[in-house]
Protein backbone atom coordinates (compact mmCIF):
# COMPACT_ATOMS: atom_id res chain seq x y z
CA UNK A 1 0.00 0.00 0.00
CA UNK A 2 2.83 2.22 0.55
CA UNK A 3 3.80 3.11 -3.10
CA UNK A 4 0.10 3.51 -4.37
CA UNK A 5 -0.02 5.99 -1.36
CA UNK A 6 3.23 8.03 -2.13
CA UNK A 7 1.79 8.20 -5.72
CA UNK A 8 -1.78 9.44 -4.87
CA UNK A 9 0.39 12.12 -2.73
CA UNK A 10 2.81 12.88 -5.11
CA UNK A 11 0.04 13.39 -7.39
CA UNK A 12 -1.89 15.71 -4.90
CA UNK A 13 0.83 17.71 -4.49
CA UNK A 14 1.50 18.43 -8.42
CA UNK A 15 -2.14 19.51 -8.77
CA UNK A 16 -2.18 22.00 -5.73
CA UNK A 17 0.98 23.60 -6.55
CA UNK A 18 0.12 23.52 -10.71
CA UNK A 19 -3.26 24.97 -10.07
CA UNK A 20 -1.68 28.47 -8.77
CA UNK A 21 0.81 28.71 -11.57
CA UNK A 22 -0.78 31.45 -13.19
CA UNK A 23 -0.41 34.99 -10.71
CA UNK A 24 -1.49 38.37 -11.80
CA UNK A 25 1.46 39.67 -13.72
CA UNK A 26 1.44 36.92 -15.77
CA UNK A 27 -2.59 37.35 -17.08
CA UNK A 28 -1.16 41.14 -17.46
CA UNK A 29 1.52 39.90 -19.52
CA UNK A 30 -0.81 37.56 -21.31
CA UNK A 31 -3.53 40.08 -21.78
CA UNK A 32 -0.77 42.32 -23.31
CA UNK A 33 0.75 40.17 -25.78
CA UNK A 34 -2.76 40.66 -27.76
CA UNK A 35 -0.71 43.95 -28.97
CA UNK A 36 -3.78 46.30 -29.29
CA UNK A 37 -2.70 48.33 -25.83
CA UNK A 38 0.38 50.95 -26.17
CA UNK A 39 3.58 49.02 -24.26
CA UNK A 40 4.19 49.21 -20.57
CA UNK A 41 6.66 48.17 -18.05
CA UNK A 42 5.11 46.45 -15.00
CA UNK A 43 6.70 46.77 -11.45
CA UNK A 44 5.91 44.79 -8.28
CA UNK A 45 3.03 42.78 -7.79
CA UNK A 46 1.03 43.04 -5.31
CA UNK A 47 -1.86 41.01 -3.38
CA UNK A 48 -4.41 42.91 -5.42
CA UNK A 49 -2.58 45.00 -8.21
CA UNK A 50 0.49 44.84 -10.31
CA UNK A 51 2.08 48.91 -10.56
CA UNK A 52 3.00 50.25 -13.86
CA UNK A 53 6.39 51.43 -14.02
CA UNK A 54 6.03 53.37 -17.44
CA UNK A 55 3.95 53.37 -19.65
CA UNK A 56 1.16 54.95 -17.43
CA UNK A 57 1.11 58.09 -19.62
CA UNK A 58 -0.21 56.25 -23.44
CA UNK A 59 -2.55 54.20 -21.65
CA UNK A 60 -3.90 56.84 -19.88
CA UNK A 61 -4.28 58.72 -23.23
CA UNK A 62 -5.73 55.15 -24.55
CA UNK A 63 -8.34 55.14 -22.16
CA UNK A 64 -9.57 58.76 -22.79
CA UNK A 65 -9.59 58.77 -26.19
CA UNK A 66 -10.85 54.69 -27.42
CA UNK A 67 -14.30 55.05 -26.30
CA UNK A 68 -15.06 51.36 -28.42
CA UNK A 69 -12.30 49.34 -26.31
CA UNK A 70 -12.46 51.36 -22.67
CA UNK A 71 -15.21 53.15 -20.21
CA UNK A 72 -14.11 55.23 -17.69
CA UNK A 73 -15.77 55.08 -14.61
CA UNK A 74 -17.92 57.09 -12.61
CA UNK A 75 -17.42 58.63 -8.93
CA UNK A 76 -19.54 56.33 -8.00
CA UNK A 77 -17.68 53.53 -8.80
CA UNK A 78 -14.97 54.95 -7.68
CA UNK A 79 -15.27 55.24 -3.97
CA UNK A 80 -14.02 51.59 -3.46
CA UNK A 81 -10.67 52.94 -4.02
CA UNK A 82 -8.74 55.45 -1.99
CA UNK A 83 -8.42 59.35 -2.94
CA UNK A 84 -11.38 58.74 -5.52
CA UNK A 85 -11.58 62.33 -6.50
CA UNK A 86 -7.89 62.27 -7.96
CA UNK A 87 -8.22 59.25 -9.63
CA UNK A 88 -9.19 57.78 -13.37
CA UNK A 89 -10.18 54.55 -13.12
CA UNK A 90 -10.31 52.79 -16.79
CA UNK A 91 -12.17 49.27 -17.63
CA UNK A 92 -12.22 47.38 -20.73
CA UNK A 93 -15.66 46.52 -21.84
CA UNK A 94 -15.22 42.90 -22.85
CA UNK A 95 -15.01 40.22 -20.28
CA UNK A 96 -12.33 39.42 -18.62
CA UNK A 97 -11.33 43.27 -18.20
CA UNK A 98 -8.53 44.65 -17.63
CA UNK A 99 -9.03 47.25 -14.69
CA UNK A 100 -6.54 50.60 -14.63
CA UNK A 101 -6.33 53.68 -11.69
CA UNK A 102 -4.20 56.46 -12.80
CA UNK A 103 -3.90 58.44 -9.43
CA UNK A 104 -2.74 62.20 -9.65
CA UNK A 105 -0.46 64.39 -7.40
CA UNK A 106 -3.22 66.09 -5.90
CA UNK A 107 -5.49 68.33 -8.27
CA UNK A 108 -2.92 68.44 -10.80
CA UNK A 109 -2.70 66.55 -14.40
CA UNK A 110 0.71 65.05 -12.57
CA UNK A 111 0.61 61.45 -12.91
CA UNK A 112 2.03 59.73 -9.71
CA UNK A 113 0.83 56.35 -10.05
CA UNK A 114 -0.30 53.76 -12.26
CA UNK A 115 -1.96 50.08 -11.32
CA UNK A 116 -3.32 47.36 -13.20
CA UNK A 117 -5.92 44.50 -12.77
CA UNK A 118 -8.10 42.17 -14.05
CA UNK A 119 -11.65 42.01 -13.40
CA UNK A 120 -14.50 38.81 -14.40
CA UNK A 121 -16.94 41.23 -15.31
CA UNK A 122 -16.51 44.17 -18.30
CA UNK A 123 -17.84 47.86 -17.75
CA UNK A 124 -19.95 48.51 -20.41
CA UNK A 125 -23.36 48.27 -18.92
CA UNK A 126 -25.45 48.42 -16.04
CA UNK A 127 -25.74 44.44 -15.90
CA UNK A 128 -22.18 43.76 -15.91
CA UNK A 129 -21.65 46.54 -13.16
CA UNK A 130 -23.77 44.85 -11.00
CA UNK A 131 -21.92 41.54 -12.01
CA UNK A 132 -18.38 43.24 -11.24
CA UNK A 133 -20.21 44.80 -7.66
CA UNK A 134 -21.36 41.14 -6.73
CA UNK A 135 -17.42 39.48 -7.39
CA UNK A 136 -16.24 42.32 -5.24
CA UNK A 137 -18.49 41.60 -2.43
CA UNK A 138 -17.71 38.21 -3.09
CA UNK A 139 -14.03 38.91 -2.26
CA UNK A 140 -14.49 40.98 0.57
CA UNK A 141 -16.94 38.60 2.63
CA UNK A 142 -14.12 35.25 1.19
CA UNK A 143 -11.24 37.42 1.99
CA UNK A 144 -10.49 35.59 -1.28
CA UNK A 145 -8.79 37.52 -4.65
CA UNK A 146 -9.27 35.90 -7.86
CA UNK A 147 -8.65 32.88 -8.65
CA UNK A 148 -5.60 33.46 -11.49
CA UNK A 149 -5.58 30.34 -12.40
CA UNK A 150 -9.53 30.38 -13.72
CA UNK A 151 -8.74 33.92 -14.84
CA UNK A 152 -5.92 32.75 -17.04
CA UNK A 153 -8.14 29.94 -18.60
CA UNK A 154 -11.03 32.82 -19.35
CA UNK A 155 -8.36 35.09 -20.45
CA UNK A 156 -7.05 32.69 -23.59
CA UNK A 157 -10.50 32.07 -25.10
CA UNK A 158 -11.45 35.76 -25.04
CA UNK A 159 -8.05 36.45 -26.68
CA UNK A 160 -8.64 34.00 -29.14
CA UNK A 161 -11.99 36.08 -30.52
CA UNK A 162 -11.54 39.33 -31.87
CA UNK A 163 -11.31 42.45 -28.56
CA UNK A 164 -13.54 44.76 -30.47
CA UNK A 165 -17.14 43.65 -31.70
CA UNK A 166 -17.73 43.49 -35.40
CA UNK A 167 -21.47 42.53 -35.20
CA UNK A 168 -23.02 45.69 -33.40
CA UNK A 169 -24.33 47.92 -35.06
CA UNK A 170 -22.07 51.95 -34.79
CA UNK A 171 -22.63 53.31 -31.07
CA UNK A 172 -25.96 56.01 -31.01
CA UNK A 173 -24.86 59.85 -31.10
CA UNK A 174 -26.79 62.20 -29.15
CA UNK A 175 -28.45 63.63 -32.55
CA UNK A 176 -29.02 59.71 -33.12
CA UNK A 177 -31.16 59.14 -29.97
CA UNK A 178 -32.54 62.17 -30.19
CA UNK A 179 -34.22 61.36 -33.91
CA UNK A 180 -35.51 57.90 -32.31
CA UNK A 181 -37.01 59.85 -29.37
CA UNK A 182 -38.78 62.31 -31.85
CA UNK A 183 -39.49 58.99 -34.40
CA UNK A 184 -41.55 57.83 -31.32
CA UNK A 185 -42.92 60.42 -29.94
CA UNK A 186 -44.17 63.64 -32.95
CA UNK A 187 -42.59 62.41 -35.95
CA UNK A 188 -44.68 59.17 -37.62
CA UNK A 189 -47.40 58.45 -37.51
CA UNK A 190 -48.24 55.90 -35.15
CA UNK A 191 -47.23 57.92 -31.59
CA UNK A 192 -50.97 59.96 -32.48
CA UNK A 193 -52.94 56.50 -33.65
CA UNK A 194 -52.03 54.77 -30.48
CA UNK A 195 -52.96 57.83 -28.84
CA UNK A 196 -56.08 58.03 -30.48
CA UNK A 197 -57.12 53.88 -30.19
CA UNK A 198 -56.12 54.70 -26.40
CA UNK A 199 -58.76 57.49 -25.94
CA UNK A 200 -61.17 56.02 -27.57
CA UNK A 201 -61.29 52.80 -25.73
CA UNK A 202 -61.32 54.69 -22.68
CA UNK A 203 -64.54 56.70 -24.37
CA UNK A 204 -66.34 53.38 -24.87
CA UNK A 205 -65.54 51.25 -22.42
CA UNK A 206 -64.86 53.03 -19.06
CA UNK A 207 -67.88 55.43 -17.52
CA UNK A 208 -65.80 57.57 -15.50
CA UNK A 209 -66.25 61.16 -15.57
CA UNK A 210 -62.88 62.33 -14.40
CA UNK A 211 -62.34 63.08 -17.70
CA UNK A 212 -64.86 65.28 -18.83
CA UNK A 213 -68.21 64.59 -20.76
CA UNK A 214 -68.64 64.88 -24.72
CA UNK A 215 -66.26 65.37 -27.06
CA UNK A 216 -63.98 66.63 -23.90
CA UNK A 217 -64.00 63.09 -22.66
CA UNK A 218 -62.00 62.19 -25.96
CA UNK A 219 -59.74 65.02 -26.03
CA UNK A 220 -58.61 64.64 -22.32
CA UNK A 221 -58.01 61.20 -22.80
CA UNK A 222 -56.13 61.95 -25.96
CA UNK A 223 -53.99 64.64 -24.00
CA UNK A 224 -53.24 62.17 -20.98
CA UNK A 225 -52.32 59.37 -23.45
CA UNK A 226 -50.09 61.63 -25.77
CA UNK A 227 -47.97 63.49 -22.35
CA UNK A 228 -47.73 60.05 -20.85
CA UNK A 229 -46.00 59.17 -24.48
CA UNK A 230 -43.73 61.73 -24.00
CA UNK A 231 -42.66 61.52 -20.62
CA UNK A 232 -42.50 57.75 -20.63
CA UNK A 233 -39.83 58.03 -24.07
CA UNK A 234 -38.08 61.13 -23.04
CA UNK A 235 -37.18 58.65 -20.09
CA UNK A 236 -36.33 56.18 -21.84
CA UNK A 237 -33.90 58.49 -24.41
CA UNK A 238 -32.04 59.46 -20.98
CA UNK A 239 -31.41 56.49 -18.86
CA UNK A 240 -30.32 54.50 -22.29
CA UNK A 241 -28.06 57.24 -22.75
CA UNK A 242 -26.87 57.11 -18.52
CA UNK A 243 -26.87 53.23 -19.03
CA UNK A 244 -25.10 53.10 -22.73
CA UNK A 245 -27.87 50.74 -23.67
CA UNK A 246 -29.22 50.85 -27.67
CA UNK A 247 -32.95 50.38 -27.31
CA UNK A 248 -33.55 50.38 -30.99
CA UNK A 249 -35.71 47.25 -31.81
CA UNK A 250 -34.54 44.67 -34.33
CA UNK A 251 -36.81 42.59 -35.80
CA UNK A 252 -36.84 39.06 -35.71
CA UNK A 253 -35.75 36.00 -37.72
CA UNK A 254 -38.22 33.59 -36.38
CA UNK A 255 -40.95 32.06 -38.13
CA UNK A 256 -44.78 32.49 -37.20
CA UNK A 257 -46.66 34.52 -35.59
CA UNK A 258 -46.46 33.10 -31.97
CA UNK A 259 -42.45 32.68 -32.06
CA UNK A 260 -42.27 36.55 -33.62
CA UNK A 261 -44.54 37.68 -30.91
CA UNK A 262 -43.05 35.87 -28.12
CA UNK A 263 -39.73 37.39 -29.33
CA UNK A 264 -41.03 41.32 -29.27
CA UNK A 265 -42.33 40.82 -25.58
CA UNK A 266 -39.06 39.37 -24.44
CA UNK A 267 -37.27 42.67 -26.07
CA UNK A 268 -39.08 44.71 -23.64
CA UNK A 269 -37.44 43.66 -20.81
CA UNK A 270 -33.73 42.02 -22.21
CA UNK A 271 -31.95 43.48 -24.83
CA UNK A 272 -29.45 41.65 -27.16
CA UNK A 273 -25.92 43.21 -26.78
CA UNK A 274 -22.70 41.32 -28.76
CA UNK A 275 -21.68 40.48 -25.17
CA UNK A 276 -25.38 38.31 -24.56
CA UNK A 277 -28.52 39.30 -23.17
CA UNK A 278 -28.77 41.95 -20.82
CA UNK A 279 -31.89 43.26 -18.46
CA UNK A 280 -33.45 46.31 -20.42
CA UNK A 281 -32.37 48.52 -17.56
CA UNK A 282 -33.37 52.03 -19.64
CA UNK A 283 -36.78 50.70 -20.29
CA UNK A 284 -37.92 49.12 -16.47
CA UNK A 285 -36.13 52.60 -15.46
CA UNK A 286 -38.57 55.03 -17.46
CA UNK A 287 -41.54 52.86 -17.51
CA UNK A 288 -41.58 53.38 -13.27
CA UNK A 289 -40.15 56.56 -13.21
CA UNK A 290 -43.00 58.14 -15.72
CA UNK A 291 -45.24 56.29 -13.48
CA UNK A 292 -44.35 58.46 -10.72
CA UNK A 293 -44.29 61.68 -12.85
CA UNK A 294 -47.75 61.30 -14.03
CA UNK A 295 -49.46 60.06 -11.47
CA UNK A 296 -48.35 63.59 -9.67
CA UNK A 297 -49.10 65.87 -12.42
CA UNK A 298 -52.47 63.73 -13.89
CA UNK A 299 -52.70 65.26 -17.52
CA UNK A 300 -56.26 65.26 -18.90
CA UNK A 301 -58.11 64.47 -15.80
CA UNK A 302 -60.65 67.56 -14.64
CA UNK A 303 -60.47 66.35 -10.77
CA UNK A 304 -57.22 65.51 -9.01
CA UNK A 305 -58.07 61.66 -8.29
CA UNK A 306 -54.62 59.49 -8.75
CA UNK A 307 -54.62 56.86 -10.86
CA UNK A 308 -51.75 55.00 -9.29
CA UNK A 309 -47.96 54.99 -9.76
CA UNK A 310 -47.71 50.98 -10.26
CA UNK A 311 -50.84 51.15 -12.88
CA UNK A 312 -49.34 53.47 -14.68
CA UNK A 313 -45.81 52.00 -15.06
CA UNK A 314 -47.51 48.61 -16.12
CA UNK A 315 -49.19 50.52 -18.57
CA UNK A 316 -46.00 52.19 -20.01
CA UNK A 317 -44.68 48.86 -20.33
CA UNK A 318 -47.21 47.25 -22.38
CA UNK A 319 -46.88 50.92 -24.48
CA UNK A 320 -43.14 49.48 -25.05
CA UNK A 321 -44.72 45.79 -26.36
CA UNK A 322 -47.01 47.82 -28.38
CA UNK A 323 -44.58 49.54 -30.28
CA UNK A 324 -42.09 46.20 -30.41
CA UNK A 325 -45.02 44.51 -31.65
CA UNK A 326 -45.72 46.99 -34.28
CA UNK A 327 -42.24 47.03 -35.41
CA UNK A 328 -42.25 43.37 -35.84
CA UNK A 329 -45.27 42.70 -37.81
CA UNK A 330 -45.43 46.21 -39.40
CA UNK A 331 -44.09 44.87 -42.95
CA UNK A 332 -46.33 42.50 -42.65
CA UNK A 333 -49.31 44.30 -41.91
CA UNK A 334 -48.89 46.74 -45.12
CA UNK A 335 -48.68 44.06 -47.14
CA UNK A 336 -52.01 42.44 -46.28
CA UNK A 337 -53.56 45.89 -46.53
CA UNK A 338 -52.43 46.20 -49.99
CA UNK A 339 -52.48 43.13 -51.37
CA UNK A 340 -55.75 41.68 -49.69
CA UNK A 341 -57.74 44.80 -49.16
CA UNK A 342 -56.43 47.34 -51.87
CA UNK A 343 -55.76 44.59 -54.04
CA UNK A 344 -52.46 46.26 -55.39
CA UNK A 345 -49.33 44.20 -56.52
Amino acid sequence: MRHPLLTFSTLLWCGVSCAQDSTLKDNLDLRWSKGDLPPVVFGTEHKKFVEIVNGGEDLLQQCKADKELWARDSLAFRLAHAHASRIVSCREKHSPSTHVVFEFVGATDVLQKTCAHLDGSGAQTLTSRIAHFGEFAFHKITLQGNNQNRMNDNLTLSLSRPIRPTDQSPPLTKRDRFRLFTAKTLTKTQPYVSSALTAGFGVLFSPNNIWGRGGDKFANRFESSFIQRLVTYGMQSGFAAAFHEDVRYRPSVENGVLKRARYALARTFILHTPRGNEVAFANLAAAFSSGLIINVAHPGRENFLHPGAWKLAGGNLLGFVEGNLWTEFKPDIKHFVRSKILHRQ
